[in-house]
């Protein structure tokens, strides 16, 4: 059975009543022995009647939804970890609540873990909502890819493109390769329960920011992570660098717990 979790904050009724759809969509097609048993929404936010109104819309459907209200906002990883802690079935699904998953997607990727016990986490590929690629899988990063990305300028962009390339692995995702994958985005984390319950989930010492690429590290020293191209979502997010100084602030101060831990790599 699969488990899946959402963690929102200043909801979006409409993203999240999208993304939701999509899991009762897709939900329709797994076979009952892998069928989802339930969807956890953890509020991190003051949400709960506006959260409300949403999940009743799904009251007529076969999806159980069990919500959690924080009494803090606790960051992303942590929220997430209650429903991992929680969930006794053998998937879990780490979702963000502005993803649109496509109907095949999760069979495709449950279908793909049965088989490979190798295999502790999959991803998928993914475009945002004006249809451009989205580069969810990533190789370890060094401080020059962010410097770049920070600054944002078309010639900086163009002067290290082969850098940007392989950290985004835009060849893989081009081609449209299986592949074996060192860090994957925690907008969408299929994963075997028994890894995450194994690396103890996300580490909670990141409020925002790198909480994914640590969980993914973490999940490479037990199994192997993949990229399934056959896998499809659109997620809506946005990037941190269009974001305000306080989000830029957690990037920073995220960035810093996580190279101290796993290393320092400058270009």
């Amino acid at each position: 059975m699969l488990s899946i979790s959402i963690v929102i904050y200043s909801l979006d009724s409409l993203v999240l009543t999208k993304t939701i759809e999509s899991i009762v969509k897709s939900a329709k097609k797994i076979p009952s022995h892998l069928g989802i048993s339930r969807l956890y929404v953890i509020d991190n936010g003051d949400n709960d009647k506006e959260l409300l109104n949403v999940i009743a819309q799904f009251s007529d459907s076969s999806l159980k939804i069990q919500i959690y209200s924080t009494d803090k906002n606790l960051g992303y990883g942590q929220a997430h970890n209650i429903a991992i802690a929680d969930t006794t079935d053998k998937y879990h699904l780490i979702l963000n609540p502005d993803v649109v998953i496509s109907p095949s997607s999760l069979i495709v990727g449950l279908n793909y873990l049965e088989k490979k016990d190798e295999v502790v986490a999959v991803c998928p590929s993914a475009r945002d909502g004006e249809g451009n690629v989205q580069y969810l899988a990533k190789s370890y990063p060094s401080l020059l890819v962010f410097l770049v990305r920070a600054i944002n300028l078309k010639y900086l962009k163009n002067l290290f493109s082969h850098k940007l390339g392989s950290y985004e692995l835009r060849e893989m995702v081009h081609n449209k390769e299986f592949a074996e994958v060192e860090i994957i985005s925690g907008c969408f984390m299929l994963c075997k329960t028994k890894a995450l319950k194994l690396v103890g989930g996300f580490d909670q010492r990141y409020f925002l920011y790198f909480e994914d690429f640590s969980l993914s590290i973490e999940l490479n020293k037990i199994g192997k992570i993949m990229y399934l191209p056959e896998m499809k979502i659109v997620h809506y997010g946005g990037n941190s660098s269009r974001k305000g100084f306080n989000h830029i602030r957690m990037f920073l101060s995220s960035m810093i717990k996580f190279f101290s831990r796993y290393g320092w790599k400058i270009c």
